[in-house]
């Protein structure tokens, strides 16, 4: 079971070389700003009903995880929201811990507790599930849960162009 949340509005990739990340574009002219991020250099990931799933970055490519369940050293398992919680409390003294979820390219894979960079979890991943994206950044009213609201860095119209200049030339 993966902890997801519905919003509508509209998906930019930029930073391609690496990991795509994304920026989250919500609220009244969702659309127009998606559109000049897009005329910039971006690709437009989705628009429209957007699915966001929970994440963890990991040190090494594929740089990014959505995690469903841990099987922690002692051999108990934890599933849904509350494996955010166990990574906070338990991966570095259990780093063995086997951690089952979808791997970057969308398929079932387990990695390791150890591979997960907590300090930097969770993440929100937007896309589908065969081309996850990091969603870095959030611009407009898009009415999220907690958990979701803290892992995303807030842009205003002020601070858009900055990461525009980020986006490479098409």
């Amino acid at each position: 079971m993966r902890f997801t949340y519905q919003v509508d509005g509209a998906l930019v990739g930029y930073d391609l070389e690496l990991l795509t990340k994304g920026i989250l574009v919500a609220g009244p002219g969702f659309a127009e700003v998606a559109a000049r991020l897009v005329q910039d250099g971006g690709r437009l990931i989705q628009q429209g009903s957007l699915t966001l799933r929970l994440g963890v970055l990991l040190y090494a490519a594929p740089y990014l995880f959505v995690p469903q369940s841990i099987v922690d050293e002692v051999g108990q398992t934890f599933t849904g929201e509350i494996v955010f919680d166990w990574f906070r409390a338990n991966a570095y003294t259990m780093p063995r811990a086997e951690v089952f979820g979808l791997n970057a390219a969308g398929q079932a894979d387990m990695i390791f507790a150890r591979d997960v960079d907590v300090e930097s979890s969770p993440i929100v991943v937007g896309g589908d599930d065969a081309s996850p994206v990091y969603v870095a950044f959030v611009h407009g009213e898009a009415p999220l849960s907690p958990r979701f609201a803290k892992a995303l860095r807030r842009l205003s119209a002020e601070q858009l162009p900055e990461v525009q200049q980020r986006i490479p030339s098409a």
